[in-house]
This record gives C-alpha cells, structure tokens and sequence, in this order.
C-alpha cells in the first residue's frame, strides 16, 4: 500500500518499500526527469520521457524546455527529442514541435522560420536540413517555412516583403 501512495506522487516514477526486521524500513525512490512543456488545450503541462504529466503550475523554471503541442505529442515527444538530438546546432534553435493530424512534427525555430517533417523517415530529412543549414545558412535567411516532406526537395517559402510606401514630400509654404 504504501509503494503506491509513493508512486502516485507526481515526480515519482517507481517506488520500493522493504521492510527490514526488527524495525527498518527502506525506501528506494527513481524519480520522473523533466522532458518537454506539452501545450493542450491552452493549458501547459510538464512532461516526462513517457509522457506523463508531472505537474502542470510552477512551471517557471522550465521554460527552456522544447514545446510540444497536439493531443499525442506526449507519448512521441522523447522519440522526436531523440531524433532531433542528433543535430544538436539545429536542436538548440527549435522551440516548439507541433504534432499534425498524429503523424508527423512541424517544427518552429526561434527565428520564427516553419520546418515541416516528414511522416516517412523524418531523421533523414532532419540530417538533410542540417546539412542546408551547413551549406547554405537557410535558416539565417529570409525564409518563412522549410518544407521537407519531399524526400528528393526542399520546398521554401519566402517571408512575405514589406510594402514600400511611396515617399511623402512636405511642401514648402
């Protein structure tokens, strides 16, 4: 009874209780690690590498941890954080991955640049990406979204321009 009053404390991921004669109890706890922040439903959760809630207030202190959004994104977030973290110079720049339609990840950047992954075989078009990144600097362009679901392509799209307003002249009086 009492490893799982333990288990069912938030941070708690198992419990041992065992009780050593005349009067020892010893008491083994693997605590859970914080993965990810999962945004649902406008409310955000912290995470673990499971994708069970910890806890959802006083969630201050990790707010540099990835974001992940969409109703199944917890129980795929430390596969994606797996993947992704095999290019760790992109890894760094990523603040949120959006779980769409419970197959594939968009991903957004810090510099606010959209990268779409692949439902087949996304490490391979994030290897891809950081060898654009190497080669071409894409994401230090002016660029809008990357789109890497074509195995044999990158897609961009281009952020949109400004409107040049025709110069105002004052007239002289």
């Amino acid at each position: 009874d009492a490893k799982h009053r333990i288990e069912a404390l938030p941070w708690v991921r198992i419990a041992t209780v065992k009780r050593m004669l005349p009067d020892t109890v010893l008491l083994g706890v693997v605590e859970r690690e914080a993965l990810a922040l999962w945004q649902h439903k406008g409310r955000f959760a912290l995470i673990d590498h499971d994708g069970t809630v910890i806890q959802d207030r006083g969630l201050e202190r990790f707010g540099g941890l990835l974001v992940v959004v969409g109703k199944d994104a917890p129980v795929h977030a430390a596969a994606l954080l797996g993947m992704l973290a095999t290019q760790p110079n992109l890894l760094s720049q990523v603040r949120t991955a959006v779980r769409v339609g419970g197959r594939r990840w968009n991903l957004r950047f810090e510099s606010g640049i959209d990268v779409r992954l692949p439902e087949e075989n996304p490490a391979s078009a994030w290897a891809r990406l950081a060898e654009y990144e190497r080669t071409n600097q894409v994401l230090a362009r002016d660029v809008e979204m990357l789109d890497l679901r074509l195995p044999d392509r990158l897609i961009v799209r281009r952020a949109p321009r400004p409107e040049r307003r025709p110069e105002r002249r004052d007239r002289e009086t």
